[in-house]
C-alpha cells in the first residue's frame, strides 16, 4: 500500500514539474517585435483634378469638415436653405471669379445637386477608401452618402459613388426626392505617355410644388391650430417638378517625348476632352390653379411644360511644357447645343414663338502657366468665333506661397456671355411663361478682380464685380384675377457689387470656434432691379 501511495505522489510531482519547467520556459523566451506593414500617411491618398491639380484626402474632423455634413456636401456658408431637405437656397452672395463661357440650362433652383465635369476629383489611393454617411431629415426624411474607391493597380483607379435623399418635410405638397449616381476611372500608363479621366453621372431632382402659404398670416398670427405646420393652407396642389441630368465625359492626353527627354519637366502633349450631357425639365399639374397664382393657361386640366436640352464639346489641342516657359496649350474647341421645348405656343400677342435653340459654334482658346520661386501665374482665354451664342473669357491669377500656411493670389476675370437658355426661350401650359428672346437680349458682361489672402492667423478675400446686361425675372403688374407674374428683363446699366470676408479660429485648449464675417455692398441706378 505504500509503494503504490509512493508511485502515485512521485508521478503527480513529476507532472507538476513538467508544467513548472514549461510555464518558467514561455515566461522568459524573447517576443519577437511584429514590424508593421502600414507605412502610409494621409498625404499618400491624392485627390486629383481634371486640371491635375493634386492635393491629400482630408479625413480631419474638424468644424469645417461638419459644415459639409449636408446634402450638397459643401460648407453653405452665405446660403438659406428652404424649410424642406432636397429643396434650394436663397443665395446672400455671388461668386463671379468663373462664370463660363457658355450658357446654363437655367432652372437655377435646382443647380446645388447637379455637378459639373471639372467637380468631379478622381483619387490615386494605396489602399480602398469607402465614404459611408447617413442623416435624418425632416418627417420622414432620410439622407444616404457613399463613396468607394480603390486603386487595383498603380496606374488605374475607379470609384463609384452614390448619393440620395427623400424628405417628407412638414407643409403640405412638398416631398422632396434627390439622386445622384457617378462612376468613372483614371489611368496612368507605367510609361507615363499616356493619361485618360473618364466618367459617368446620372442625377436627378423630383419634388412636389406647392408654391408658398396661400395666406401668409396664418405662419404669423399665434393661431394654436396652425402650430402644426401641415394645416397651412397653400397657394398649388397636384404639382410636380423633375429635373435630370445625363454627363458622358472623357478627357485623355498622349505625351510624344520618351521619358529620357523629359527631365526638367519638359513634354510635347496631344489633348483632347470630350462631353455629352442631357439635360431634362418636366413640370406637370393636374389642373390649373383656381387662385390665379400662376395666371390664365391654355388648357384647365393636365398641364404639362417640358425643356430638354443636348450638349456636346470637343476640345483638341496641342502642349508644350518647357522648364523656362512653363506650360502653353493651343485648342480649338466645338460646342453643339440642341435645347427645345415639347409643344407649339403663341405669346401674350397672339404670336407663334419658336420652340427651339440649335447649333454648332466653334471657337479656340490658350491657357498658359509657370511656377517660379513661390510664384504661380496662370492665364486663360477663349473665344467663341463661329456661331450664335458666341462668347468671350479671359482669366487669369498671380499667387505667391510664403510657405505651407502662408499664400496670397490675385487675378481678374473678363466674361461675355449670353443669358441662360431658359431666360432666351419657355414655353409653358400658362400663357403669362411664353417667350423667346434669342434675337432682342444681349450678351452679359461681367469683370471681376479679386484677391485673397491665407495665413496662420485668418483668411481674407475681396471681390469687386461689374455686371452689365444682367438678366433677371421682373414682376409683372398683376392683371384682374391674377397674382403678380415674372417675364425676363435685362438691365443695361451698371452693377457694381463689393464682397470681402474674413475667417478667423479661435483656439482655447481643445476648444475651437469657427468664425466667418461677410460684408457686401451694391450700387445701381435702379434700385428694382
Amino acid at each position: 500500500m505504500l509503494r503504490k501511495l509512493l508511485f502515485f505522489l512521485s508521478f503527480f510531482f513529476s507532472i507538476g514539474l513538467f508544467a513548472q519547467d514549461s510555464i518558467s520556459f514561455k515566461s522568459i523566451r524573447p517576443k519577437p517585435k511584429k514590424k508593421d506593414s502600414i507605412t502610409l500617411t494621409s498625404r499618400d491618398y491624392k485627390r486629383i483634378s481634371i486640371f491635375r491639380d493634386t492635393t491629400a484626402v482630408d479625413t480631419t474632423l474638424t468644424l469645417k469638415a461638419m459644415y459639409r455634413q449636408n446634402p450638397v456636401r459643401r460648407d453653405m456658408f452665405a446660403y438659406v436653405p428652404f424649410q424642406n431637405m432636397g429643396q434650394t437656397y436663397t443665395s446672400l452672395a455671388y461668386d463671379c471669379r468663373s462664370v463660363g463661357i457658355s450658357p446654363d440650362f437655367g432652372m437655377r433652383g435646382n443647380r446645388f445637386y447637379f455637378s459639373q465635369a471639372q467637380q468631379i476629383p478622381y483619387f490615386y489611393l494605396p489602399t480602398p477608401m469607402i465614404e459611408f454617411s447617413f442623416k435624418s431629415g425632416i418627417s420622414q426624411g432620410q439622407m444616404l452618402q457613399s463613396f468607394f474607391s480603390a486603386n487595383l493597380t498603380p496606374e488605374f483607379n475607379l470609384f463609384i459613388r452614390y448619393n440620395a435623399l427623400r424628405s417628407l418635410g412638414d407643409y403640405k405638397n412638398i416631398l422632396s426626392s434627390v439622386g445622384s449616381f457617378s462612376a468613372g476611372f483614371s489611368y496612368y500608363s507605367k510609361n507615363k505617355k499616356y493619361l485618360a479621366m473618364a466618367h459617368y453621372a446620372n442625377e436627378e431632382v423630383n419634388r412636389q410644388e406647392n408654391g408658398g402659404l396661400l395666406y401668409p398670416e396664418q405662419f404669423g398670427q399665434g393661431d394654436d391650430q396652425f402650430r402644426n405646420r401641415a394645416r397651412l393652407d397653400v397657394a398649388l396642389s397636384g404639382v410636380n417638378s423633375e429635373e435630370n441630368l445625363k454627363r458622358y465625359f472623357l478627357q485623355h492626353q498622349y505625351n510624344f517625348l520618351p521619358a529620357s527627354h523629359r527631365e526638367g519637366g519638359s513634354e510635347i502633349l496631344l489633348k483632347h476632352q470630350v462631353e455629352y450631357q442631357s439635360r431634362n425639365y418636366y413640370h406637370s399639374q393636374s389642373e390649373m390653379a383656381s387662385n390665379g397664382v400662376l395666371g390664365q393657361s391654355f388648357t384647365l386640366k393636365s398641364l404639362q411644360d417640358k425643356h430638354l436640352l443636348r450638349e456636346l464639346t470637343n476640345r483638341l489641342g496641342a502642349e508644350l511644357s518647357l522648364p523656362y516657359l512653363g506650360k502653353t496649350f493651343l485648342y480649338g474647341k466645338s460646342y453643339f447645343y440642341n435645347y427645345f421645348a415639347k409643344g407649339i405656343f403663341v405669346d401674350n400677342n397672339g404670336n407663334f414663338i419658336p420652340h427651339q435653340i440649335k447649333n454648332t459654334d466653334y471657337g479656340i482658346g490658350v491657357q498658359w502657366r509657370k511656377n517660379y520661386k513661390g510664384f504661380a501665374i496662370n492665364a486663360q482665354g477663349e473665344q467663341m468665333i463661329l456661331g450664335k451664342l458666341l462668347g468671350t473669357e479671359i482669366a487669369g491669377d498671380l499667387s505667391y506661397t510664403f510657405d505651407e500656411k502662408n499664400k496670397v493670389i490675385a487675378g481678374v476675370n473678363i466674361t461675355s456671355k449670353m443669358p441662360n437658355f431658359n431666360f432666351l426661350l419657355y414655353q409653358s401650359d400658362y400663357k403669362n411663361y411664353n417667350w423667346y428672346h434669342l434675337d432682342d437680349f444681349s450678351k452679359e458682361n461681367i469683370q471681376t478682380i479679386y484677391g485673397s489672402a491665407y495665413t496662420q492667423w485668418g483668411n481674407l478675400s475681396l471681390d469687386i464685380t461689374n455686371i452689365n446686361n444682367y438678366t433677371y425675372f421682373q414682376l409683372q403688374p398683376a392683371s384682374s384675377g391674377e397674382k403678380n407674374q415674372s417675364k425676363p428683363a435685362q438691365y443695361t446699366g451698371n452693377i457694381q457689387y463689393l464682397k470681402l470676408v474674413g475667417e478667423r479660429e479661435f483656439r482655447l485648449g481643445k476648444w475651437g470656434l469657427e468664425n466667418t464675417l461677410m460684408y457686401q455692398q451694391v450700387l445701381q441706378d435702379n434700385a428694382n432691379v
